[in-house]
């Protein structure tokens, strides 16, 4: 999985905070302290940590319990509620399940050299995603060292990211999976792969087909800080799910 152990504990305690003991017995533990236990142990955290992530949480999902509720949310917070609000309870209960199932090794892709990088220059952008999203290597001459282009175009991020969004456009949420069965979304680099060889999940985002065209189309630029692309025209597209960035 793509999410370090900070951030993996920090969807689990607002998962905890919002659906409360359904998300409990959904976990299939049976009250709030074999909860805490068994989660803080997974993650190498002391029994009380993840009681007190998830009571940092409680002013934003509007939770019964007294402490917290009284204190204005930290940055950090906010930020985590606004990437998980939309999701509903059974959405944010598979990607719980995934978190704490998936080991705590992190994806990061293969050094890539020098030669690597002149090679990659003779690209289009869209060339470039393209290639990563479809495993397209037809599309333009690409090296004929199998080992090379595993290691250029290697989409194993962006598969296990688009496997944390359930296949859903970061922007819109739109989704094919549901009503047709089948994936179309795609990775899409916000600093652009073919000027940075930079294929690391920190700069990349799932998108649907039309918000892909049109974020390189208007050559949008992606804010950091906000998580949003903004446009020339001023028109500002925010990320309706975040869990990685």
């Amino acid at each position: 999985m793509l999410t370090d152990t900070n951030r993996k504990i920090s969807i689990i305690a607002y998962y905890l905070s919002k659906f409360n003991l359904d998300a409990v017995r959904a976990l299939g533990y049976a009250n709030y302290s074999e909860a805490f236990e068994g989660i803080s142990q997974r993650f190498g955290k002391n029994n009380n940590y993840l009681k007190l992530r998830r009571d940092e949480f409680d002013v934003l999902t509007g939770a019964p319990r007294k402490g917290w509720h009284k204190r204005a949310p930290a940055t950090a917070v906010l930020l985590m509620h606004n990437g998980l609000k939309n999701y509903d309870f059974d959405s944010l209960t598979q990607i719980v399940k995934d978190l704490l199932v998936d080991g705590d090794n992190v994806y990061v892709s293969p050094a890539i050299t020098k030669d690597d990088q002149k090679f990659i220059t003779q690209f289009t952008e869209e060339e470039i995603e393209r290639i990563i999203n479809q495993q397209d290597f037809t599309s333009k001459v690409v090296l004929q060292d199998r080992k090379a282009n595993v290691r250029i175009f290697d989409d194993r991020i962006q598969k296990s990211l688009k496997k944390l969004y359930q296949y859903r456009c970061q922007i819109c949420g739109a989704t094919a999976t549901e009503a047709y069965g089948v994936d179309v979304t795609e990775a899409h680099h916000l600093d652009y792969f073919s000027k940075t060889a930079n294929n690391n999940p920190g700069n990349i985002v799932v998108l649907c087909p039309d918000h892909h065209r049109i974020v390189h189309k208007t050559k949008a630029v992606f804010n950091f800080e906000l998580h949003q692309f903004e446009y020339e025209n001023a028109k500002v597209d925010t990320l309706m799910y975040n869990l990685h960035l």
